[in-house]
């Protein structure tokens, strides 16, 4: 019996060693499966489906960027998992399973000069408060709020009411709370340039006089070098850039505040028809806020410098065109008032007729010591014409193209640059102004914005 039994152990045994190594072997001979790869959304606004189907069910929609872990490829469609998108709001609990259209999906994320003229990619790419605006208007207007339908259906000033929209919504949200900017994607000057390149004086002529004397002596320049501007990261003048730009080199989170809905308008040259509808898809006005407060100094001809700083400002979005005076033909931040600003302590105070040659930011501080200001002149003319009972006869009107040099840590090195070039007045023939700024960065001089004057009936 001891015989038998022990037989009987043996053969079990020995049948359990060869089944386990039966299944080693299979689970050896199994093909792997395949970790999950990272892909990142490339559309907009992506469908995230329950299953393989152009109809099937939508479970969520997450916007170009998107992290997502790939699981399977199968007929152009990708199994994935989704773990939500921090633009969006929190992590999810759990990721969800979706299927995807593969062709939305890429090993890299989408850059700004991918998106191209895409503004609600670009939106996405690089959230900002002007990538706001373009995808704003560049939403699709149902045809009742179209500009042919609203003349027939609103009178002006009376509110235009909007659909909802859930990408649009979440870009909105996204946005009030704030946003952080990177210079490189806010700040393009472009390459180096000579600045009496864009000196220019006008030719125009009056009863075949010529109007425009030419330049007793030519302009020149300082020597350049590096000096206080070592990166375009380094500074931003509120004569070249936007909010965005201001935003970014100041190293402040920027959010729009929504104030009120869109409404039709008219321009009174036109007559009473709609002409344009202020603001952008369902905002019509909304205010800029900016965390920290922006610092924003400000230098005199004498080389005094005030600081004051900004936390909120009204945005204007309307969408009418520029119709005459003294504007920004590029981009621009319009001078601050006082009232929406606060002043610094231990800068200059700046009177209201101080003459202010640049505004800027910087990422850090501007000292408060008053900077090097070196201002040269170069006298020009040119003949007023005869206009009775004020001019009985044609005079030499006298001006003169200025140059600022302004040497901010006054180590003989010009750091910024101010170039007036004068005209003269369409109608009254006075000198009208065109200012260019340009900036030392690392030793070379690029454009920084500019300003024309223009007079108006």
């Amino acid at each position: 019996m001891k015989t038998i039994s022990y037989s009987l152990r043996l053969l079990r045994v020995t049948a359990f060693a060869a089944a386990t190594l039966a299944c080693v072997s299979a689970w050896a001979q199994a093909p792997a499966v395949a970790p999950a790869k990272q892909r990142y959304v490339q559309g907009s606004w992506v469908n995230l489906r329950e299953s393989a189907q152009s109809q099937a069910r939508i479970v969520a929609q997450v916007p170009a960027n998107t992290v997502l872990q790939q699981l399977t490829e199968r007929d152009g469609w990708c199994a994935v998992l989704s773990a939500g998108d921090a633009r969006l709001g929190p992590p999810l609990a759990e990721p969800v399973q979706a299927h995807v259209a593969c062709n939305l999906l890429a090993d890299q994320p989408l850059t700004l000069a991918q998106a191209g003229k895409d503004a609600a990619r670009a939106f996405w790419v690089a959230p900002s408060a002007n990538r706001l605006r373009a995808y704003g208007n560049a939403l699709p207007r149902p045809p009742a709020l179209q500009l042919p339908a609203l003349v027939k259906s609103h009178t002006p000033e009376m509110p235009v009411q909007y659909p909802l929209r859930p990408e649009w919504e979440a870009a909105k949200k996204l946005l009030r709370a704030g946003v952080p900017l990177r210079p490189e994607q806010e700040i393009d000057r472009g390459r180096p340039v000579n600045p009496l390149a864009d000196v220019k004086l006008a030719t125009r002529a009056v009863d075949h006089i010529p109007a425009v004397a030419p330049l007793a002596a030519p302009p020149t320049l300082p020597a350049i070098a590096p000096s206080y501007f070592r990166s375009h990261a380094g500074v931003a003048l509120l004569h070249e850039t936007e909010a965005d730009g201001i935003a970014a080199v100041a190293g402040s989170r920027i959010a729009v505040e929504p104030t009120a809905v869109p409404y039709g308008s008219f321009n009174r040259h036109n007559g009473p028809e709609i002409e344009f509808v202020t603001g952008f898809w369902d905002v019509g006005a909304a205010n800029l806020g900016f965390a920290p407060a922006l610092t924003l100094y400000a230098i005199t001809h004498q080389g005094l410098v005030g600081a004051r700083t900004l936390a909120r400002r009204y945005w204007d979005i309307s969408n009418a065109d520029h119709y005459c005076g003294g504007h920004y033909p590029g981009r621009g931040f319009d001078d601050p008032r006082d009232d929406e600003t606060t002043a610094v302590r231990g800068y200059a105070k700046l009177s209201d007729s101080a003459e202010v040659l640049v505004r800027l930011v910087v990422p850090g501080k501007l000292p408060p010591d008053a900077v090097k200001v070196r201002s040269r002149r170069y006298a020009t003319s040119w003949m007023q014409p005869a206009d009775p009972p004020l001019r009985d006869k044609p005079t030499r009107k006298n001006s003169a193209v200025l140059v600022h040099e302004i040497d901010l840590d006054r180590d003989g090195v010009a750091d910024i640059l101010r170039i007036d070039t004068p005209s003269p007045g369409g109608m009254s023939f006075e000198p009208i102004f065109e200012f260019r700024w340009y900036l030392n960065i690392n030793g070379q001089w690029f454009r920084a914005g500019y300003w024309v004057d223009q007079e108006c009936t």
